[in-house]
């Protein structure tokens, strides 16, 4: 009976470091889970069409983002250089936020006088912030909506516009607007002048900057940027995706048909008419 009591004794107490052990073991294991570093926040995710408010979340003075333009020092999104008044403002000044968050600082604008006397050219480059990304997916900044799946894949040489070329815009203030190309144009506005595509296209303040594309077979092709508008309100008139990619060295990511990075698709050969062009300059507004 000793013996019997002596073996029971010595299995409860096994069994009782059995169970410490178990719970020490469960302690360190839910003390590991509570204490691990949680995942990173996302950044923010540029689109073209997104909202550009200038200095403050959803203040009063905005612009609209254009497309993302790659270069050798990294992404940037292209707009309108005179969102910024002319070269380079004061540091707070060049802050920019979109939807909900703020995501760059313009670092260039060659907005800085006549294009004929002075080489200036109305277009800025905000870099992105550190953890902040782009996708090349155009977006409606007022319903979210975009043309087919959004996806940019490649882009018109100004070779290949042509007159009564359908075009779309996405605009902070007018969002998604269509119209037709109508001429080439010399434009003088803020005491400056430009030479730029016009069109039909509605727009307004607010607008300027935004994507100008194409949806056709190809899927969404970039055609260029907003800029300004006649002072009658008949139209919109922009800057060729071309002439931009050229002014800053840079080229256009895109996405490929199973949606992964990809080469552009460039066109070239014009399938219509020619666009004229109009001698006689218009008064126009920036947007």
């Amino acid at each position: 009976m000793e013996q019997i009591t002596t073996s029971f004794n010595l299995e409860v107490r096994m069994l009782r470091r059995l169970i410490a052990l178990s719970t020490a073991v469960v302690t360190l294991l839910l003390v590991s889970v509570s204490v691990s570093s949680p995942a990173a926040a996302a950044g923010y995710m540029f689109k073209p069409g997104h909202p550009m408010f200038l200095n403050q979340p959803k203040g009063p003075s905005f612009c609209t983002g254009g497309y993302a333009v790659r270069g050798t020092s990294g992404m940037f999104v292209v707009t309108a250089g005179h969102c910024f008044g002319f070269g380079m403002p004061q540091a707070d000044r060049r802050v920019v936020y979109g939807t909900d968050a703020r995501y760059g600082t313009m670092i260039r604008n060659d907005y800085v006088g006549d294009w004929s006397t002075h080489n200036s050219f109305d277009g800025a480059l905000v870099k992105l912030d550190a953890g902040n990304d782009a996708q090349q997916i155009v977006v409606d900044p007022l319903s979210g909506r975009s043309p087919g799946n959004g996806r940019v894949m490649g882009y018109y040489r100004n070779s290949a516009l042509s007159q009564g070329f359908v075009i779309g815009k996405m605009g902070r203030r007018t969002g998604w607007t269509e119209g037709r190309v109508t001429s080439w144009q010399e434009v003088p506005y803020n005491g400056a002048k430009e030479y730029l595509l016009c069109s039909t296209v509605p727009a307004g303040p607010g607008d300027s900057g935004g994507p100008v594309w194409r949806l056709d077979a190809n899927g969404v092709m970039a055609i260029g940027m907003v800029i300004a508008g006649p002072e009658d309100g008949s139209g919109m008139c922009f800057k060729p995706i071309e002439n931009i990619l050229n002014r800053f060295g840079a080229w256009l990511p895109v996405f490929s048909a199973n949606g992964k990075a990809a080469e552009p698709v460039v066109v070239s050969e014009r399938t219509g008419q020619p666009i004229p062009v109009n001698p006689t300059p218009i008064p126009v507004k920036p947007f």
